[in-house]
């Protein structure tokens, strides 16, 4: 008979070798990733540094510039700088970085593959760009610091028209749609489109196909495979689309006015870019059969959710709704949170429609309102005073106004939206295929 009882002091001795080596070898790579992170985060400081004098030009030269961008690759593997550094640095800083040598300008010019990377792994920046009265899209700043919110728009992003006979001539746009830091701006007749990257001044310019312009609209988005694509669609009379479009996930949302029914219902459309169908979108007030709003507006919050602004027909509250949960497998609005409701009806002057815009400031639960005033007073119905107005509002029902002046013949779809600056690429015509493949519908 076997005695395993005697051989257990050596069996436990052995164990606790062995132990002792896991526990001395996890320990040892412990510190080492320790180490790793540290040298990493060091390096980060570091290149966001540069990149930051980069970006306000405070280097003398392009040797110096060189000089300073080669730095962050000393001691470090170009795969650690990409995928671990810059993924993570705001685009912002790395705009001007492939100028300095071929070395960075490879990965920006690439297959489009880091531009992606970076969108999906990098810190958002949010800016609000807003549409101007006179064709122009300018960034603005939202102060909500101090003791009366304001509003400032800065100078215009210039967007040169190659078409123009006259040079640096800007190109008119008459709407805009953005998706993942890339901006599709249309002219008033629909006769051409661009799609615009202002962080690195990148275009693609389109002429439409033949079938008329009337009623046409176009959005952006992309599937599965990533590649951007353009879809060009008719606001018909069975479902009549709004003009203001959201993108989410590479899906376009519009409010839609079912005109088959016998009352008029609102619907919120989403465009699958995936499986290239359009489907209804689940909306507040689901206990209602019949759910009518008075006003109904789309954006996005932060590229992440989904926002409303809607005025139904039964109460005076304007109310802001934000998705609390999207069905990842496909991207489903599941339910929404009530997350604002305001009192707008003691301030006579102020007018809320279904043609304006606006912005969700989630952390200060403020709104910010891009309307056309029109003065429904003036005893000449073939000349009514109307004016561009921004509505600041928040919790306390307070209302900032900012009057941009009269809005004589208004060419374009003026509004505000959110921006979040990117590195993604597009395929430009007659060069290599990258990474946003674009192809219109």
């Amino acid at each position: 008979m076997v005695d395993f009882e005697s051989d257990l002091p050596e069996v436990k001795e052995i164990l606790a070798n062995r132990l002792t080596n896991a526990i001395t070898e996890i320990t040892g790579r412990l510190d080492m990733m320790d180490r790793r992170f540290e040298s990493m985060e060091s390096n980060m400081n570091r290149m966001t540094e540069i990149l930051a004098r980069i970006e306000a030009n405070q280097f003398s030269g392009k040797a110096e510039r060189r000089v300073a961008a080669m730095e962050v690759f000393r001691d470090l593997p170009r795969e650690l700088v990409e995928e671990e550094i810059l993924t993570h640095v705001p685009a912002k800083y790395l705009k001007g970085l492939g100028s300095t040598c071929k070395l960075w300008n490879s990965l920006f010019t690439g297959d489009g593959r880091f531009g992606r990377k970076h969108f999906d792994k990098a810190a958002k920046q949010f800016v609000v760009l807003m549409l101007t009265k006179f064709c122009r899209i300018c960034p603005a700043i939202v102060d909500l610091d101090g003791k009366v919110p304001t509003f400032e728009v800065k100078p215009e992003l210039s967007l040169v028209d190659p078409q123009s006979k006259y040079p640096g001539a800007q190109f008119d746009v008459y709407r805009v749609v953005h998706c993942d830091g890339l901006l599709l701006c249309t002219c008033k007749d629909g006769s051409r489109f661009v799609v615009w990257n202002p962080l690195t001044g990148e275009t693609r310019w389109f002429q439409p196909g033949s079938g008329g312009t009337v009623l046409r609209g176009f959005t952006l988005g992309y599937g599965k495979n990533k590649s951007y694509k353009i879809l060009s669609y008719y606001r018909g009379f069975t479902l009549q689309y709004s003009s203001i479009t959201a993108s989410l996930q590479g899906s376009s949302y519009w409010f839609g006015i079912d005109a088959t029914k016998p009352v008029t219902i609102s619907c919120l459309v989403k465009f699958d870019f995936s499986t290239e169908k359009f489907v209804p979108v689940a909306i507040p007030y689901p206990s209602q059969p019949v759910c009518r709003f008075e006003v109904s507006r789309l954006t996005n919050v932060k590229d992440e959710r989904l926002s409303l602004l809607v005025q139904v027909e039964e109460t005076s509250k304007t109310e802001i709704w934000v998705t609390n949960k999207i069905d990842e497998t496909n991207n489903q609005v599941v339910s929404w949170t009530k997350v604002l409701a305001l009192d707008l009806s003691p301030h006579n002057d102020v007018q809320v429609s279904d043609d304006g815009s606006f912005v969700f400031v989630e952390e200060k639960k403020v709104v910010v309102i891009s309307e056309t005033w029109i003065d429904f007073e003036a005893e000449d119905e073939n000349d009514v005073p109307s004016k561009e107005m921004i509505y600041i509002a928040g919790e306390d029902n307070v209302v900032t106004q900012v009057d941009f002046g009269p809005d004589e013949a208004n060419p374009c779809v003026s509004g505000i939206f959110h921006y979040v600056p990117s590195l993604v690429q597009m395929e430009q015509a007659g060069g290599k295929r990258k990474r946003a493949e674009i192809s219109e519908h």
